[in-house]
């Protein structure tokens, strides 16, 4: 489970500037992530239902 979670999680040592910095940065890539996954998940659906 560990290596997943490493997978998606990312462990940069990169510091910001201000603390927000690093929660948007953590947030927008979670966010990405979410797009992508669901993008995938409507693509195979409709893709499977259509057929």
């Amino acid at each position: 489970m560990d290596k997943i979670t490493r997978d998606f999680v990312s462990q940069e040592k990169r510091k910001f500037k201000f603390s927000l910095g690093g929660i948007l940065a953590s947030s927008l890539s979670g966010f990405i992530a979410g797009i992508v996954i669901t993008l995938i998940v409507v693509y195979t659906l409709c893709d499977v239902t259509l057929k």
